[in-house]
C-alpha cells in the first residue's frame, strides 16, 4: 500500500512537472507577439486613423481604408509630427481656432502607460521626496528618504538613522490633517528627470487620498477628498508640463479618473471608456492639445478611443479582436491544464494553474489500452489522460505501473 501511495506520488511530480516543462518549451516554440496597428486621431481628418510605420510611401490611412503619403501623413496628424511639421515650415498657426506654437503643444503633450505588474507586484518601503519649490532650476537629489506605514520617518542616507525633527514634523502635520495610520499605500515618481515634482499621494487607513509633499522645507498635506466621490483602487502620478493635473486615479469598479489642479481644489473628471481592469488590462494614453488618444488591451483584443481634452468625452471608437495564435490554438489540444512559474501581468514568481477551457479527447486516449493491460485499468488510465493531457500521457510512460497494486516483474 505504501509503495503503491509512493507511486501515486511520483506520477503527480512527475505530470506536473511535464505540465510545466512541456508547455513552456511549446510557448517559446510558437508563441508570437500580438502585433496591433498604432492609431491616432486626426484633428483635420476628424477621425481615427492607422498608422504602417512598415509602409515609407503610404504609411497613414483612415479607418475605410484609403492611403495618404508621407507627406500627407505629416499634415494630417499635426498634433503628433509637429516637429516634423515646424522643420519643413508647414506648421500650421492655428487648429479648430486654437493657437498652434511649439511651446504650447509641447506642454500640452504627454505619454501615459499602465501595466497590470505596476500594481500586482512588489511596493517600495522608502521613498525619495524632492523640494516642489526649489531655489535653482531642476531637482537634487535629496540626502534622506522616508517611510510612510504606521507612521512617518525619514532616514538620514549617510548615517542610516532616523531624522527625528524632520519625522515629527511631517508626522504632526498629516495628523492635524485627519491622516489615520496606517497607511494602505502611497504613490509617487522618484524619477529626478522631471520638470517639477508634485511629492505622493497616500491612501490612509481609512480610504482617504491625501496628497503630501514638501514646500520650501516644510510639509504640505491636504485630504483631496477623492475618496468622497470613488472608491479609490490606485493613483499613478504624472507631472505634465502644463500643470493641468496631478495624474491618474483608478476606481475599484472600472473607472478612470484624472485629479485635476484647480484653484487649491483637487476635482476629479473621468475619461469617457468603458470599465478598466485594473490588474488585467494594459492602458496607454497619449494627449496633446486637443485630443487623448486611448488604448486598453486586455485579452480580447485592443479597443481605442479619441477624447476631447477639454471635457475628455469620447468622440470616436474602434476595436480590434485578438486573435489567437499557434501557442493557444495547440494548447487546448494538448495541454488542457499546465502551469507556470511567472506571468506577465505579475511581478511575482510563484505556480499558477491555467486551465485552456478545451479537455483532451481522441488520439492519445487511445494509448490507455497500451498502458494498462486489464480493462478497469484503461478506464483509469484514460480518465487521467483526459484530464491532464499530453503532460499526464509522458507522466504515465515513465511510470506505467502506478495503479497497480504492484510492480510488473520484468
Amino acid at each position: 500500500m505504501k509503495k503503491r501511495i509512493t507511486r501515486v506520488i511520483l506520477l503527480l511530480l512527475a505530470t506536473a512537472l511535464a505540465a510545466w516543462a512541456l508547455p513552456a518549451l511549446v510557448k517559446k516554440a510558437t508563441r508570437s507577439p500580438e502585433r496591433y496597428p498604432f492609431i491616432y486621431y486626426s484633428s483635420l481628418l476628424k477621425e481615427l486613423c492607422v498608422i504602417d510605420y512598415s509602409d515609407d510611401d503610404t504609411p497613414l490611412s483612415d479607418l475605410s481604408g484609403k492611403k495618404y503619403t508621407t507627406a500627407q501623413f505629416d499634415s494630417l496628424l499635426p498634433l503628433l509630427n509637429f516637429r516634423q511639421l515646424m522643420a519643413d515650415g508647414r506648421l500650421p498657426d492655428s487648429i479648430d481656432g486654437h493657437a498652434v506654437t511649439p511651446p504650447v503643444l509641447r506642454a500640452a503633450s504627454f505619454v501615459f502607460r499602465h501595466y497590470p505588474a505596476t500594481v500586482r507586484g512588489p511596493r517600495p518601503a522608502l521613498h525619495v521626496l524632492f523640494e516642489s519649490m526649489p531655489r535653482r532650476v531642476g531637482l537634487e537629489m535629496p540626502g534622506d528618504v522616508f517611510r510612510l506605514d504606521d507612521k512617518i520617518e525619514f532616514i538620514d542616507c549617510e548615517t542610516n538613522r532616523v531624522n527625528g525633527e524632520k519625522s515629527a514634523r511631517f508626522q504632526q502635520t498629516l495628523e492635524k490633517r485627519g491622516y489615520r495610520f496606517p497607511a494602505r499605500w502611497n504613490a509617487g515618481n522618484p524619477n529626478p528627470r522631471k520638470a517639477y515634482d508634485e511629492g505622493y499621494f497616500s491612501l490612509d487607513a481609512d480610504g482617504r487620498l491625501f496628497h503630501l509633499k514638501m514646500v520650501n522645507g516644510k510639509p504640505y498635506a491636504r485630504d483631496t477628498r477623492a475618496s468622497e466621490t470613488v472608491d479609490v483602487a490606485a493613483f499613478s502620478v504624472l507631472e505634465v508640463a502644463n500643470k493641468r493635473f496631478y495624474g491618474f486615479l483608478f476606481g475599484k469598479q472600472g473607472e478612470v479618473y484624472i485629479l485635476e489642479e484647480r484653484d487649491g481644489g483637487y476635482p476629479l473628471a473621468r475619461l469617457d471608456i468603458e470599465p478598466f481592469d485594473l490588474y488585467r488590462d494594459q492602458l496607454t494614453i497619449m494627449g496633446n492639445l486637443l485630443y487623448w488618444n486611448v488604448a486598453v488591451t486586455n485579452p480580447s483584443g485592443r479597443a481605442y478611443y479619441a477624447l476631447r481634452s477639454e471635457d475628455l468625452a469620447q468622440v470616436a471608437e474602434h476595436r480590434v479582436a485578438h486573435r489567437p495564435d499557434t501557442w493557444e490554438r495547440a494548447a487546448g489540444w494538448f495541454f488542457p491544464v499546465y502551469l507556470t512559474l511567472d506571468d506577465p501581468d505579475s511581478a511575482y514568481i510563484y505556480p499558477r494553474l491555467h486551465v485552456t477551457g478545451a479537455w483532451f479527447h481522441a488520439p492519445l486516449l487511445l494509448l490507455a489500452p497500451l498502458l494498462a493491460g486489464r480493462r478497469g485499468r484503461r478506464v483509469l488510465y484514460a480518465i487521467y489522460i483526459l484530464i491532464t493531457g499530453f503532460a499526464g500521457l509522458l507522466a504515465l510512460l515513465a511510470l506505467p505501473d502506478t495503479f497497480t497494486k504492484k510492480s510488473r516483474k520484468r
